[in-house]
């Protein structure tokens, strides 16, 4: 599904109207790195309609190899008709004033191994979130991440790698997120790379989640 994208981002744009633009060459593949994708359903760059869209984590997007840069940094691509039925335009690669930590879409072919899916739930599964992150970023910036596209607090966000473990009684039910172990608990210093994160990640939310959750 779509929808128009922010008064914002329109003005963003608006001012790139003003400014000289150019094209570079660039890849012809992409990988949606955050879930989101913002389009310009249109032959012409600089158009200032922009819809955004949601789509899977870790799906290709296929370019033509072209793309423009806008003079406010915003880096576009081509995207390829042949090879994505029902798409075509510009789609955003990265750049400001759309709300996104890092960038939209990433090129596989030059990641190296140098970014983690990271897939979030709360309580239960599914999850709630998931996004491509460098694995040089620390868990600050995954939470910032996280918390940007739900409407989270990040001083009330706790990831952690594992559950606590079922209570003693034979009961089957899982003692609180208190009994968490302490290596599994996620801090914002440490960097994802290094954080062994092999599994869906937990989320341990202290503020109201039902009244804060608004994921966009």
């Amino acid at each position: 599904w779509s929808i128009p994208i922010s008064a914002r981002a329109r003005t963003v744009m608006a001012v790139e109207e003003l400014v000289p633009s150019g094209y570079e060459d660039g890849p012809l593949a992409y990988c949606v790195a955050q879930g989101v994708c913002f389009i310009k359903p249109a032959e012409d760059p600089s158009s200032t309609k922009i819809m955004k869209s949601k789509r899977p984590v870790g799906s290709m997007i296929y370019t033509t190899g072209q793309m423009w840069r806008g003079p406010q940094g915003g880096l576009w691509a081509e995207v390829d008709i042949a090879r994505s039925p029902g798409e075509m335009g510009w789609i955003l690669v990265q750049g400001p004033g759309f709300g996104l930590r890092g960038p939209a879409l990433i090129d596989p072919s030059d990641d190296d191994g140098l970014s983690q899916m990271i897939q979030i739930r709360w309580c239960q599964d599914p999850p709630i979130f998931s996004c491509m992150m460098p694995k040089m970023a620390t868990i600050g910036d995954l939470v910032d991440t996280l918390c940007a596209r739900t409407g989270l607090n990040p001083k009330e966000t706790i990831l952690t790698k594992g559950l606590p473990k079922k209570a003693p009684n034979g009961s089957g039910a899982m003692l609180p997120m208190d009994y968490t172990d302490p290596k599994d608990v996620l801090f914002r210093e440490m960097v994802i790379g290094e954080a062994q994160i092999r599994d869906t990640l937990n989320l341990v939310y202290v503020g109201h989640f039902d009244e804060d959750y608004n994921p966009v």
